[in-house]
């Protein structure tokens, strides 16, 4: 991924895997910002999946709100006013599933590192010594 980079100094990696990440994420919020669906396309497929099978379902209206839906092997009741089911399905979709959390998890900032001669680098940090890696002397191989 980074061949050319890999031979750049650290300072310069850096700032190329910054604006990497930084085009991902804008390429992720922009594919969405417009986007007349509520949910994201992978959760959209998702749901186009459960919806193929729940059309294999036989549902039996108990009460104004419940039903008591067969298939699969299995009996549950749903309750459409509580939104809960005996199988433990208790919401529609998670709003962690929706375009604006989506967005949102994309909309953060990624700025280059700056010149190494303006960062603030707190003395304790400066004056820490760092131990070089433990190596085990008994394994055999380049130390």
């Amino acid at each position: 991924m980074f061949e050319v980079e890999r031979e750049f100094p650290i300072i310069a990696l850096f700032n190329e895997i910054n604006m990497r990440f930084a085009n991902l994420f804008h390429e992720r919020r922009m594919e969405l910002v417009n986007s007349p669906s509520i949910l994201v396309p992978s959760m959209k497929k998702q749901i186009s999946k459960i919806i193929n099978l729940g059309n294999k379902l036989l549902a039996h209206q108990i009460a104004n709100y419940k039903f008591s839906i067969n298939g699969h092997g299995d009996v549950a009741t749903v309750d459409l006013q509580r939104r809960m089911c005996t199988c433990r399905i208790y919401e529609y979709s998670s709003s962690y599933y929706s375009v604006e959390k989506y967005i949102i998890a994309y909309c953060e900032e990624i700025n280059p590192v700056p010149p190494e001669d303006s960062w603030i680098v707190p003395l304790e940090i400066l004056e820490r010594e760092i131990p070089p890696p433990y190596v085990d002397p008994s394994k055999p191989g380049k130390r």
